[in-house]
């Protein structure tokens, strides 16, 4: 009776142990059909005030406009005109 209860106990962790391969490897191979990256490169950053800062960033052909609070979902903007965000960067760099 108890090595029934042992080998049960040890067949059901090495079907949790199989599962959870299994969906690991299942989640590495699944393509979402968004293509990561190549470069992510931070072109300015700016602290607004003690809790807020604002980012501009690349990621590919797109840019960004990011802007983070410490206790509050942050704000992301797409900015996709060159012409665009030299202004900010000029208004950034000028305050």
């Amino acid at each position: 009776m108890m090595y029934e209860k042992v080998a049960l106990v040890i067949l059901f962790l090495a079907a949790l142990f199989v599962v959870q391969i299994f969906l690991y490897r299942r989640s590495k191979s699944t393509s979402y059909g968004l293509s990561e990256p190549t470069n992510i490169k931070v072109i300015s950053r700016l602290n607004l005030s003690k809790t807020t800062q604002l980012n501009i960033i690349t990621a590919g052909s797109d840019t960004l406009l990011i802007v983070s609070p410490k206790n509050a979902p942050a704000t992301v903007m797409a900015l996709n005109l060159p012409d665009k965000v030299s202004v900010v960067e000029r208004q950034i760099n000028e305050v």
